[in-house]
């Protein structure tokens, strides 16, 4: 006996490096959803961009972290807040491919992989209870 499963509609993507290149701001405009891709389970969310046009991106996992620490763990609280969409070249399984990262328009990605969002302080320091890690 053949067993089927329903697939879910999740509405058009987004292309990255087409629809919005490195440095475009984008708006969340849902709270996202986890569905099955080609390698497994993946986040998306319906972004719009500044013209308009909306669709869905993945966000890894070093984006929601990110986006956790700048705008707290309710992803319904983040519909209409901007994210700012970054283009890394990184070596995935032995081929250089382009990783996208979507982060709070300040926050920045630093060379261990996290992203952090820098606040400005009158002296120039960040009080320790505020360091992330």
């Amino acid at each position: 006996m053949k067993i089927y499963q329903k697939k879910i509609s999740v509405g058009s993507f987004l292309k990255k490096g087409v629809d919005f290149k490195d440095g475009d701001l984008l708006e969340i405009a849902n709270e996202g959803k986890e569905v099955e891709g080609q390698f497994g389970m993946q986040d998306l969310f319906l972004v719009k961009l500044a013209e308009g046009k909306e669709g869905n991106v993945g966000f890894n996992q070093t984006s929601l972290n990110g986006l956790i620490d700048a705008y707290g763990p309710d992803a319904a609280s983040w519909i209409g807040k901007k994210v700012r969409a970054t283009k890394v070249k990184q070596n995935v399984a032995g081929k250089f491919v382009d990783v996208w990262y979507f982060a709070h328009p300040e926050a920045e990605l630093t060379e261990n992989g996290f992203i952090l969002l820098v606040k400005a302080y009158s002296n120039g320091e960040v009080p320790p209870e505020e360091v992330p890690f």
